[in-house]
């Protein structure tokens, strides 16, 4: 048995308020300096950092067993005094820390449930962390544990495609105030994912009018050409803000872009028409003095947690499945990491190839039938997933079985030969 512990030292929209959150969310140059410190120094053995909107989660493999250093050395790196980021952190070991990271990466844990962008987010931080030779083994296998177990989330349930974004929510605030959206101008304030499902969102409520703000004019360019917008720098920010609706802001930033001496300095030229900004950067892209600023309505992530629509009905039918498959792959996780790894490369391959065929057979029966509508398509897709989960429910269960027996390893080679597994 490992003698290192497991640990995640977290805060998330559950437990931290967005202005502690955001004094934790670190650009890529400090987390590096800060990743290389621990483990240089030995503090830790192993360490990865999940930051996002929502939440910051340190994983590492320490020694001590408790979070102390940890959360003392994380208030001295982001300025945060000790005893605020302890009243709004949670602590989590060994076989916790594995069943949190692995709700987390599936989107059970988010702010919209069964949201699909936490995925990609899960994969960047371990892929920085392995990048900078701050994971070994231990946290290799866990966040590629994590991963796959998310992806299977996604393959065998319908939660994702029923499921709505961070940027999709943001969208339907602005929906509410007042000017209908198919005849505003929307001004994106960065470039990246969240930009991109914004524009995607907006699209749905019928807007025309893009413009994009970037760091650089590349990126911002490309991003507008897409949706035949336009693009400038973030030193263009007042000129555009003079002639827009709605301001969507998710740049990386790690200070205010637009603060309430600029609002107050384009309001004065267009009193009367509304000006509706959406931050859902963090850090924050907008000073919350904004608010005090007439004719404007500024929402940041703790209004969107205040007003998340969860589509109830629809998602109850899948959570469970969903996190019937999160408890089958933590406790695969479990048996693999105290080295009872036979048998679980072989269930995971087995679902794997179940999962290829499936998904191959299925888009070649749907171009076949063009004219099926949506609802046809994930009526067609649900039933082939509950076909492929009930063939497998008996091998996997008996394959699971034998992970502690002896001759595990003949039932693995015999299982790899019937299901042609080694040639996959």
């Amino acid at each position: 048995m490992n003698s290192m512990s497991l640990l995640c030292l977290g805060f998330s929209h559950y437990t931290a308020p967005l202005a502690l959150r955001e004094k934790l969310a670190m650009g890529e140059t400090a987390l590096q300096v800060f990743l290389n410190e621990q483990v240089s120094t030995g503090k830790v053995g192993e360490i990865a950092v999940l930051s996002t909107c929502n939440r910051v989660e340190v994983y590492f493999t320490s020694s001590h067993s408790d979070f102390d250093q940890m959360a003392e050395d994380l208030a001295a790196a982001n300025g945060v005094r000790l005893q605020e980021l302890k009243d709004h952190s949670y602590g989590l070991k060994d076989d916790e820390a594995v069943g949190h990271l692995f709700l987390v990466a599936a989107g059970l844990d988010s702010l919209v449930i069964g949201e699909a962008q936490i995925l990609g987010q899960v994969s960047k931080a371990y892929e920085f962390a392995r990048a900078r030779q701050t994971v070994g083994p231990r946290l290799s296998k866990l966040f590629q544990a994590a991963i796959f177990s998310a992806k299977r989330v996604q393959s065998e349930t319908a939660l994702s495609r029923l499921s709505t974004s961070v940027p999709s929510l943001a969208v339907k605030l602005a929906s509410r105030q007042g000017k209908r959206l198919d005849q505003a101008h929307i001004l994106l304030v960065g470039a990246g994912e969240m930009a991109e499902l914004a524009v995607e969102a907006f699209r749905k409520h019928g807007v025309k009018r893009f413009s994009v703000a970037s760091r650089t004019l590349h990126s911002a360019e490309k991003l507008a050409r897409r949706w035949n917008g336009r693009a400038g720098t973030l030193d263009q920010l007042s000129q555009y803000l003079a002639d827009v609706d709605v301001l969507l802001c998710s740049s990386s930033s790690q200070d205010f872009l637009i603060d309430k001496e600029m609002v107050d300095q384009v309001m004065s030229i267009r009193p009367q028409r509304p000006l509706v900004i959406l931050d859902i950067a963090v850090p924050r892209d907008v000073h919350p003095d904004v608010k005090q600023v007439k004719n404007v309505f500024l929402y940041d992530m703790d209004d969107l947690q205040q007003g998340v629509e969860v589509l109830q009905s629809a998602r109850s039918r899948e959570l469970p499945r969903a996190r019937q498959i999160v408890d089958e792959e933590v406790r695969d996780f479990i048996a693999y990491s105290i080295d009872l790894d036979v048998m679980v490369p072989v269930i995971r391959g087995l679902r794997q190839q179940a999962e290829n065929i499936r998904h191959e057979e299925l888009q070649k029966t749907l171009r076949r039938l063009p004219n099926l509508t949506p609802e046809q398509q994930e009526q067609i897709g649900a039933l082939t997933r509950s076909i492929v989960r009930k063939l497998l429910h008996n091998p996997t269960a008996h394959l699971r079985q034998r992970t502690t027996d002896e001759n595990n390893d003949r039932y693995a080679a015999v299982a790899r030969q019937l299901f042609g597994l080694d040639q996959e």
